[in-house]
């Protein structure tokens, strides 16, 4: 008995590529690669779910909107603090 491994959808495992470079490359390009991800992930979990079943790959799409969601969440919250301090203090956060 052997195990086939089914087809997965191509776009699936670019989302999936996508939120795993958003993650890996989060301070030179997260800031354009995890709303890309994101975006891209939701898109192909909608075409996903609505194939009714016939196109697999909703966990890997999951995955890659989830890595882009928590990169994307990063930079908001980074720059809510960087406008917080401009706000408060008249300045930005220094850098180290």
């Amino acid at each position: 008995m052997t195990l086939q491994a089914s087809a997965v959808n191509p776009r699936a495992g670019w989302a999936l590529a996508l939120g795993i470079a958003s993650v890996a490359l989060i301070y030179p390009l997260g800031i354009v690669l995890g709303p890309i991800a994101l975006l891209f992930g939701m898109s192909v979990l909608r075409r996903i779910n609505g194939s009714a079943g016939t196109l697999p790959g909703a966990r890997q799409a999951k995955a890659g909107a989830l890595c882009g969601g928590v990169v994307t969440a990063f930079y908001l919250l980074a720059l809510s603090a960087e406008l917080a301090a401009l706000l408060l203090f008249g300045s930005f956060i220094p850098a180290p």
